[in-house]
């Protein structure tokens, strides 16, 4: 009951001085604004990349010559390039060897190609990959095909000019409302039959992943060219995916040791060739937010610490405005914890209503953001208590040394104090 009356008269007090209030305050608003604000942004960015990384296939391993590299690094020179484009190229029968693998459920020889341009009539569109694929392809990668159909084992083997199409390429390259399926397209210079739309899949790390053509695996080797085949982005990989009883890091082990022997590799040289994960790319991912987050929690630190010096410096002017008031309260029996008490519950109150206040802010900046920005938000709830308990523990912090100064003004002085 006590300490309903300590908040009350500290809101009294905040409404009485309302601008020194948010001037107060402004530096908890900024702080904790910053913290929803970023929290919201990187929550939203985790639960769109889990997402796609798991229409992906999230147990999928690639098997390729080289290793994925991002960030700072990651760029391969042109001697690394060339040592890694003469390590021998994968074939059906390593993709079959895998498959044989109890930790295997499916596994599938692949390819694929950068830069070519889809026609249709007096419509281009410059694709960012093609892809050549298998009916097993299809299942490992989790494609869905939402019209028409995928490929079948007779489309391989006759090497079929046909291709199943993202819904980027449908709206870049058909006019509204028109099937695409059963249309004449070019893809360079080779005329193909579109089958199939794929389902829209959005767009990760800058990559639009809906601008892709998937044709037969056999039929892009029959048409890819010579370059390619030394190049390492171009070259033939193998895709595995793992069965539901072994982890990821068990068909590894199972896989390397089984492509060891079959390339020939001695104990003592290192593999020519990598088998990369999902879990590399977010990996890499996580470094990236968690550089942002370091960053996000300094500014957030900096503009708290400069809010909670605002709080201490007004609560120390609130103590000597209101020593008068104070030698009244002890001298009716107020003992010193009281007093410092009822400081220590204003400054707390005035920093969890800079915290409310920024919560909200945070809050609806992350939205007007998600809502101009390709970025997506999503505030947790936790964040929102992360928040809440910032703004109390800076005000308990800050508001210790003013509310134990007031405690111990001598009464009898504080009484003379016009």
């Amino acid at each position: 009951m006590q300490s309903l009356i300590y908040i009350k008269s500290a809101l009294r007090s905040l409404r009485a001085q309302r601008m020194r209030t948010f001037l107060t305050t402004l530096g908890i608003i900024i702080g904790v604004m910053t913290v929803i604000t970023m929290m919201s942004i990187i929550e939203g960015m985790n639960r769109y990349v889990y997402k796609v990384l798991g229409s992906m296939g999230s147990n999928t391993i690639y098997v390729q010559k080289y290793k994925w590299q991002m960030g700072p690094g990651g760029r391969k020179s042109r001697k690394e390039r060339r040592e890694i484009a003469k390590r021998k190229d994968f074939t059906k029968k390593d993709a079959e060897a895998i498959e044989e693998l109890p930790s295997i459920n499916l596994a599938t020889l692949t390819q694929s190609t950068r830069g070519a341009q889809i026609t249709y009539r007096d419509n281009k569109v410059e694709i960012q990959q093609i892809e050549g694929g298998t009916p097993k392809s299809l299942k490992i990668l989790n494609y869905t095909i939402i019209k028409g159909r995928g490929f079948i084992e007779t489309d391989i083997a006759f090497r079929r000019q046909i291709g199943i199409v993202g819904p980027y390429i449908v709206e870049n390259l058909f006019k509204k409302g028109e099937d695409p399926l059963g249309k004449n397209v070019s893809i360079g210079p080779h005329k193909f039959t579109i089958i199939g739309i794929l389902e829209e899949k959005g767009s990760f790390m800058g990559q639009n992943l809906d601008n892709k053509a998937i044709i037969p695996l056999t039929t892009l080797k029959k048409f890819i060219r010579k370059r390619w085949r030394y190049h390492i982005w171009g070259a033939p990989s193998v895709l595995a995916q793992v069965h539901p009883e072994y982890t990821v890091n068990e068909a590894q082990q199972e896989i390397e040791e089984l492509l060891r022997a079959r390339r020939g590799c001695r104990f003592n040289e290192e593999n020519d060739f990598a088998l990369n994960t999902q879990q590399m790319i977010l990996d890499a991912y996580n470094k990236i937010t968690g550089g942002i987050f370091m960053a996000m929690i300094g500014i957030a630190s900096l503009a708290l610490l400069v809010g909670g010096i605002g709080i201490m410096n007004i609560m120390l002017v609130s103590v000597v405005e209101r020593t008068r008031e104070i030698g009244i309260r002890m001298a009716v029996g107020a003992k010193r914890k009281d007093i410092m008490f009822q400081f220590l519950i204003e400054a707390i109150v005035l920093t969890l209503t800079g915290g409310i206040i920024g919560i909200l802010l945070g809050f609806g900046f992350s939205k007007l953001i998600s809502a101009l920005t390709p970025l997506p938000a999503s505030t947790p709830f936790w964040s929102i208590l992360v928040g809440i308990g910032f703004s109390v523990g800076v005000g308990v912090f800050f508001g210790i040394y003013p509310a134990r100064k007031a405690s111990k003004l001598n009464p009898i002085e504080a009484l003379r104090q016009e």
